[in-house]
């Protein structure tokens, strides 16, 4: 399978897995529950902004501006990941994208809000909540970095590619 395919499976299987998950957490109600004591509990939570409730939008226009946004930003990462030049930054843009179209969705159908679910925290002192999505970004974000400290000298040969 080549690399493009692959980034291509990562990013739809990324989506899906939001879906599925997502629809399944949904229906367990919304109760908050603890997932490991000290550090992460299930607490249900829609979220109008970005990152960290940052850029609420309240409005109509302001949901419809952000969604905008994140479509043409979408659609710049999918770029990315196909013209990437190795398989480990294939694969992060891939999960970034993959998580990225769950938000997307998510703004799309619900108004421009997206489902957070768990709340991460280091005993009392709460971090943030956040959603499959977002830990897929992050992954991706990861692997970018990780890909970027393996740089290979100039003409190398790229065997992951």
């Amino acid at each position: 399978m080549s690399r493009r395919s692959a980034a291509a499976c990562v990013a739809a299987l990324a989506l899906t897995a939001n879906i599925v998950f997502q629809r399944f957490l949904m229906t367990i109600g919304p109760e908050n529950r603890v997932l490991i004591p000290g550090l992460a509990d299930f607490q249900p939570a829609w979220n109008r902004g970005v990152s960290f409730s940052l850029f609420v939008q309240d409005s109509a226009t302001g949901w419809h501006l952000l969604v905008a946004l994140l479509a043409v930003i979408s659609a710049v990462v999918a770029v990315l990941m196909w013209r990437a030049s190795s398989r480990l930054a294939a694969m992060g843009f891939a999960l970034i994208l993959g998580g990225a179209l769950g938000n997307l969705r998510d703004r799309i159908l619900y108004e421009g809000a997206v489902f957070d679910f768990l709340a991460l925290h280091l005993g009392p002192t709460p971090l943030f909540v956040c959603n499959l999505p977002d830990i897929f970004i992050s992954a991706g974000t990861v692997l970018l970095l990780l890909d970027s400290f393996l740089e290979k000298p100039k003409g190398a040969p790229d065997f992951a590619a």
